[in-house]
């Protein structure tokens, strides 16, 4: 009997520091914030068509005056609600392809700020911690000029 408490003391202690370095450190490690999805889906509208621009203007609610950017975290907002459960596995990339098709597409307002902000997760290489402290130690906190930065960045796209 002995000998088991030991042995249960040594396993144990192993596991205390691990969960004393996830308590510590965890908080640290965070998902894509709304500030890359913002960012995400600005640099994305101020690259499209007039045309295309247009019509995206007008899928819009006027609460936002034409802003895409303005409800790109809307999905991460509303998965969780009954009517919208469904939509919570789409964040993930073991999403089955049964839940992704058209099914589910009857308002397109709703399609499009899905698509916008499933783009801004695929870019989650960008990763939170990189926007926010460009944005602080470069920018001043200012979200607006990281952007544009970013922009200044990209080749011409609609030369290619």
């Amino acid at each position: 009997m002995d000998l088991y408490r030991r042995l249960w003391r040594m396993s144990s202690v192993p596991f205390v520091f691990f969960l004393g370095f996830v308590l510590i450190f965890g908080t640290r490690v965070q998902a894509w914030s709304k500030e890359g999805h913002i960012m995400t889906c600005q640099i994305a509208q101020d690259l499209l068509e007039p045309e295309a621009a247009h019509a995206v203007r007008m899928l819009l609610p006027d609460y936002v005056d034409g802003n895409l950017s303005a409800l790109c975290v809307w999905p991460d907002q509303i998965r969780h609600w009954y009517k919208y459960r469904w939509t919570s596995s789409l964040h993930f990339i073991d999403t089955p392809d049964e839940t992704c098709n058209f099914d589910y597409i009857n308002n397109m307002t709703e399609a499009l700020l899905f698509l916008s902000h499933f783009m801004g997760d695929i870019h989650q290489v960008w990763d939170r911690e990189i926007i926010l402290t460009a944005a602080k130690d470069f920018h001043g906190k200012d979200m607006s000029l990281l952007q544009q930065d970013i922009e200044g960045n990209f080749t011409d796209v609609r030369l290619m």
